[in-house]
């Protein structure tokens, strides 16, 4: 519980949620501009149009892996400020530098997707994801060590919380090293985040009452 002494340091999460919602909501709508139609010279016909949009190809795929890959960051978030009650100057400058990661999605998302055949693209795009993922564990972190989180919130649900921001560590970890060895398939990685958070949910459950 927080002491009464310090209460005028500690402020609510509602402030900081909807600063957090805004922000990914912008950089979720930034990713489609990577697509943006291209103009082709000399004789129009199917075919030419059908060689551009397939040369659009790579930015599509880099379009939606990042979004979905934010949507599931924000769903993190949003279910891990379920259970923070308070914040204080740590936890809101975590947040910001959190809000730096996602900002700068876009920009790796279009570098993947306009120069993928090089490992520096990739390099850049895990460590912007390795960013956001050492960010949120880290929202949890202080949260659980000032003791802000609800009451109402057993044990059990905060090891599997820390766990489950612990995977996306390690995912992007993965990620980022594949990148200097087998940079267009270090992006696939991702798709581990659901099958394996799954599991954690249903291990913790499991074994810890």
């Amino acid at each position: 519980m927080v002491k009464s002494h310090n209460k005028d340091l500690y402020t609510n999460t509602k402030r900081l949620e909807t600063l957090v919602d805004g922000i990914f909501a912008i950089a979720m709508t930034l990713l489609v501009l990577s697509l943006a139609v291209p103009q082709i010279s000399g004789n129009l016909s199917n075919q030419a149009v059908e060689n551009t949009l397939y040369q659009l190809l790579p930015n599509l795929i880099a379009l939606v892996m990042s979004f979905l890959l934010l949507a599931i960051f924000w769903n993190i978030h949003h279910r891990v400020f379920k259970h923070i009650k308070y914040v204080n100057g740590v936890i809101l400058w975590i947040n910001i530098i959190f809000l730096l990661f996602i900002v700068l999605v876009p920009f790796s998302s279009s570098l993947v997707g306009d120069y993928g055949d090089y490992p520096i693209s990739h390099i850049v795009f895990n460590l912007n994801l390795l960013g956001i993922a050492l960010f949120l564990y880290l929202n949890w972190f202080f949260a659980e060590k000032s003791d802000f989180i609800h009451e109402n919130v057993d044990t059990g649900h905060i090891i599997m919380i820390k766990r489950v921001n612990a995977l996306f560590i390690i995912i992007a970890l993965f990620a980022f090293i594949l990148s200097f060895a087998v940079p267009h398939w270090s992006e696939w990685m991702y798709i581990l985040i659901l099958p394996l958070e799954a599991l954690i949910k249903r291990y913790t459950e499991k074994n810890i009452s």
